[in-house]
């Protein structure tokens, strides 16, 4: 991996049977020559990894504990050469051409990320394109074709997503407080768009997301997932919204403890700095894109 080359693909990989061997076939044939995939194992326990044809285009970083998707995924960062970073799931089939056109828009300076429309793998009709906050409670539905040209949305899924090195340096990567997985994504999203960056749907690309597996790949409990929806809530939201995110879950029986793994960690820090590096806030965003 010595040396700077087109594009890195990073792959958070755990328990995936037989889907993450296909899914480094899948990219490695959309890939320039120089392109690589870096798969990072997060403490897998099914023998998956072993699938992997060897390639020396494909690098596999095995960990000895999980670290959950958004610090796996920095730490394949990390290990990348490429201009670009594509982040991808485990578990997808994207189109042969999908490096060429998820590059493109990334050539303007205001791009920050650009991403494909999410297709259920085996209901291709069932289709995403984008994400916006719906509510107060920052749920997240998916959004309809809004053209033919690449055009910005609120947020892009984490499942297929690509960046240039020096914005994913800038930002400062996902948010590694972010636990398990949830909400990594739509928080990247949010920190793009206040720095000053666009998110970039690309509609003519079409990436194939597998839903319903045999097994989940991370186990998962609400009361992670709802430190997560708060950690993105108090490092982005001033005082009224962030009132209003709280009010919506503040009866939940999860609060409490997540409200207190929230106060053990790092987000007064994190919302400090986000703070002093954005150029627009929370309600410039919302307004934005109409989702007052």
């Amino acid at each position: 991996m010595a040396g700077e080359i087109s594009i890195s693909v990073i792959i958070a990989s755990r328990n995936e049977g037989s889907f993450i061997a296909a899914t480094v076939e899948n990219l490695l044939a959309g890939l320039p020559p120089d392109g690589e995939v870096i798969v990072v194992d997060d403490a897998t326990t099914d023998g998956s990894i072993a699938a992997i044809r060897a390639d020396p285009r494909v690098h596999i970083m095995r960990l000895p504990g999980s670290l959950g998707v958004a610090r796996a995924r920095n730490l394949g960062a990390r290990l990348a050469s490429g201009r670009v970073l594509v982040f991808s799931d485990a578990h997808v089939q994207a189109p042969a051409h999908w490096a060429v056109a998820l590059t493109a828009p990334l050539g303007r300076p205001e791009v920050g990320a650009t991403g494909p429309v999410l297709c259920d793998l085996y209901v291709r009709e069932s289709k995403g394109h984008g994400l916006r906050f719906c509510d107060a409670a920052t749920s997240l539905e998916w959004l309809y074709r809004a053209g033919d040209e690449p055009y910005p949305v609120p947020a892009l899924p984490g499942f297929f997503i690509a960046m240039r090195r020096e914005v994913f340096a800038e930002v400062g990567g996902f948010d590694d407080g972010m636990l398990v997985y949830g909400m990594e994504d739509p928080e990247l999203g949010v920190h793009l768009w206040t720095l000053g960056y666009q998110c970039i749907l690309v509609p003519t690309i079409e990436v194939g997301h597998l839903y319903r597996r045999p097994a989940p790949d991370y186990q998962f409990d609400w009361e992670t997932g709802l430190h997560n929806i708060l950690r993105l809530g108090v490092t982005h939201f001033g005082a009224g919204r962030l009132e209003g995110m709280i009010r919506r879950h503040l009866e939940d029986p999860a609060f409490p403890a997540a409200a207190a793994r929230l106060a053990a960690s790092n987000v007064g820090e994190r919302r400090s700095w986000v703070t002093r590096c954005r150029k627009y806030d929370d309600e410039w965003y919302f307004k934005y894109f109409g989702m007052e």
